[in-house]
């Protein structure tokens, strides 16, 4: 049986093929072991899939514009006729990503779980996988705000955050038919009259709650509430869902006693509320990542989000006689995009701590 150092050495050789964290072994020599790798994946598992044959492929939203359709009978004439509609192109272009894990013989021969080492190995790469692809699909940016290098696959594409803050007026992803999202600020002298987390207390009589929740569906436009609350999502992080959770126990009632135990799934009025434990908790006021401690809280419709797949997660073998190992690789080609940016609300600067 092999000594822990030489598994370690082992666990040391994969870490370097791909960017999965350490192997912790007992301190006894052990022939199974423990991994901590969870598929968090939230946000691209609830996104619509499009399926693309070619590298790109365009999407278009049309409207009739500006001004009104009915006339009154006698002053309708020629110059009423709507001639002129407007067009809005989504493009989807997809990315390719690899990745590679060798499995070595004599860890398959020396008693790592047998023959059921390299099944838990790739199970782990899939689940890692998956968690960076979630990841990419809503921080990734290729304007430099998030300072990914270029070895980095969030430098790849604009993600869902960068193309919903950047679709105001003159902006790269407003869209034209029908506008822009709609952008409130948690932070002190922003959008709320109290700054902070999703859900604050007022320090003076009579002890007002605001939850931000409530003003995000003010804002929404009332169209995309027309096809049902249900319908509607609000995304945010588990600790943005547990400071909700937090502020109705603190109120002694019997929504907060539900949601404390757990007998429901949390909710905003009839709008589910998802945790998406991989939504980053330490955006600057820029948006760029581990540099500050703000989060985001988005509300739209089921399926707003969009995953371009042209090519879905293949994986291949090959053999390594020099190395006596099998290593296995990993590809695929996406991409990300919003139907309608119009159709979204984002709570930025919201804190957690």
């Amino acid at each position: 049986m092999k000594t822990n150092k030489h598994l370690l050495s082992r666990a040391e050789q994969i870490e370097k093929m791909i960017a999965m964290p350490t192997i912790i072994l007992t301190a006894q020599e052990a022939d199974v072991f423990l991994d901590y790798m969870v598929d968090e994946s939230i946000l691209k598992n609830n996104a619509r899939i499009v399926r693309m044959e070619k590298e790109s492929k365009n999407i278009r939203a049309i409207g009739f514009g500006s001004g009104r359709f009915l006339k009154p009978a006698t002053t309708f004439s020629s110059a009423d006729y709507k001639k002129v509609w407007t067009d809005n192109k989504i493009s989807l272009v997809t990315e390719k990503v690899r990745g590679c894990v060798p499995v070595f013989d004599d860890d398959l021969e020396d008693g790592i779980e047998a023959a059921a080492f390299k099944d838990h190995l790739l199970k782990m790469v899939a689940a890692k996988i998956a968690n960076e692809v979630d990841e990419a699909a809503f921080i990734s940016d290729t304007a430099g705000v998030g300072g990914f290098a270029n070895t980095d696959i969030r430098s790849l594409w604009d993600g869902w955050r960068y193309q919903i803050m950047h679709s105001g007026v003159g902006q790269s992803y407003r869209n034209i038919v029908t506008g822009g999202a709609h952008l409130l600020s948690a932070a002190a002298g922003g959008d709320f009259s109290l700054a902070g987390k999703i859900a604050e207390q007022d320090a003076l009589a009579p002890y007002n709650w605001e939850f931000k929740f409530t003003k995000a569906l003010q804002v929404l436009p009332s169209k995309y509430k027309k096809v049902g609350m249900a319908n509607l999502r609000f995304w945010c992080s588990d600790q943005v869902v547990m400071n909700y959770i937090n502020a109705l126990a603190s109120r002694s009632t019997i929504l907060g006693d539900s949601a404390v135990l757990g007998k429901a799934d949390p909710q905003y009025g009839n709008v589910p509320i998802v945790s998406c434990p991989l939504m980053p908790t330490t955006l600057d006021v820029n948006g760029k990542l581990d540099a500050g401690s703000y989060t985001d809280c988005i509300l739209t419709p089921a399926e707003n989000f969009i995953l371009g797949v042209q090519r879905e997660l293949t994986i291949e073998s090959q053999r390594e006689a020099a190395d006596e190992a099998t290593y296995w690789f990993y590809s695929m080609r996406l991409c990300f995009a919003i139907e309608n940016v119009d159709a979204i609300v984002i709570i930025h600067k919201l804190v957690t701590g």
